[in-house]
């Protein structure tokens, strides 16, 4: 066993639950892991306690960075950190955050990883100028390497220009074996959303999806499972329910964790993620869903393609396209042994090769070779693209 004084120091600076949403568990997944050559150390982000909360500006957010920024900075002193993960926000409030931490922990000189566990943040940053766009080079640019969670993604990596660009997808820990109950024989398929309830990741199209189901004679019930982003959000969601008269076939069951989620993966039939989320990189929930033996009907949106395999283990429609979604379900709803065909090859895609023990390996490769390369590669100006995953082109 090699001794702790020998492992690379790592210092994960990132949010943890709450909210329960798919980065901040993956942080919490990488920080409590127990690595055999890495000494773990985490400064916790703690900018938003809701999920409305998430990008806003908030005063107690200000003081709350000074506090990052302070006991990141000490923690790499006092431990002499390798190397610092970091993942970066992809909205603006977010990404002026990060230009102020990374200002000053780059002036400590550790190897450094961003980590887009959000995308798109040359699309958000590229049409910026002057001094804006200035702070935010000498902040990003040139890390030691990035992680992208796909290679369908936004190329964030090349576009900071890291020495080094890895791939590595998330993966989740198997739920399914530790809640051995047999699946319940529904009266009426069940539908499972899982996510933030926001119109990017599909709301509205899939209500628009039950309305046209509805309209076809076929018989289900859609189930939410998430937090609204707002109030005003949930308001208008109702209303349209109440105006499609849908209130009887779809239901919004609030914010659910641990063993409440997983009975609800567990008492579903189909899931679907009709996404277009403008932050979106992988989708955790989908990992969730195959996990569970459900089959997907999801959208063609980045890293998403890269989980769901056509016509295997589910469906993507185009983005946006409630048709699409609503014919994908028909042939789900009206053919039960599809269903257990697609939801059982979507759970051997799972563990072949999405679980969490093959992203926590990959990620702590990825952080041994960044600790371990010499300090003449930090003068190249190209980025060299890595995979160290198994991920589907």
């Amino acid at each position: 066993m090699m001794k702790s004084k020998d492992k690379v120091k790592l210092l994960i600076i990132g949010q943890t639950p709450p909210p329960y949403v798919g980065q901040m568990i993956m942080i919490e997944s990488l920080v409590k892991a127990d690595y055999r050559d890495l000494r773990v150390f985490h400064a916790r982000l703690n900018y938003s306690q809701t999920t409305a909360q998430i990008g806003k500006v908030r005063f107690r957010k200000v003081f709350h960075l000074l506090r990052v920024i302070v006991e990141s900075s000490y923690k790499i002193m006092r431990h002499r950190i390798d190397v610092v993960y970091y993942p970066p926000g992809v909205d603006t409030v977010p990404i002026l955050r990060d230009i102020a931490t990374l200002l000053v922990l780059r002036c400590f000189r550790p190897k450094l990883i961003l980590a887009f566990h959000a995308s798109g943040l040359c699309q958000r940053v590229s049409s910026w100028r002057g001094l804006p766009f200035w702070l935010f080079k000498k902040a990003f640019f040139f890390p030691d390497a990035a992680i992208q969670k796909s290679s369908l993604n936004p190329p964030d990596g090349e576009f900071i220009k890291a020495r080094h660009v890895y791939i590595v997808p998330n993966g989740c820990l198997d739920q399914f074996e530790r809640s051995r109950q047999s699946r319940p024989l529904n009266l009426v398929p069940v539908i499972l959303f899982m996510g933030l309830i926001t119109e990017e990741k599909g709301v509205e199209v899939l209500i628009e999806a039950a309305r046209l189901l509805r309209l076809a004679g076929r018989k289900f019930r859609v189930e939410f499972v998430g937090e609204f982003t707002s109030e005003g959000y949930r308001q208008k969601v109702l209303h349209e329910l109440k105006v499609k008269g849908l209130e009887q076939c779809v239901a919004f069951l609030g914010r659910k964790v641990d063993h409440e989620k997983w009975a609800h993966y567990r008492g579903a039939d189909i899931f679907c993620f009709p996404t277009h989320y403008s932050a979106e990189s992988f989708g955790n929930v989908l990992l969730e869903a195959m996990m569970f033996e459900l089959p997907v009907v999801s959208t063609a949106w980045r890293g998403v393609s890269g989980i769901v395999e056509e016509g295997v283990t589910g469906f993507l429609a185009e983005i946006r396209s409630p048709e699409e979604v609503a014919a994908r379900l028909e042939l789900l709803l009206g053919d039960e042994q599809l269903r257990i065909s697609m939801g059982r090859k979507g759970r051997e895609r799972y563990l072949e090769k999405f679980t969490l023990k093959t992203c926590l390996d990959q990620t702590s490769a990825v952080v041994l070779e960044v600790a371990n390369n010499r300090d003449e590669s930090r003068g190249r100006k190209n980025s060299e693209v890595r995979s160290v995953s198994t991920e589907a082109g």
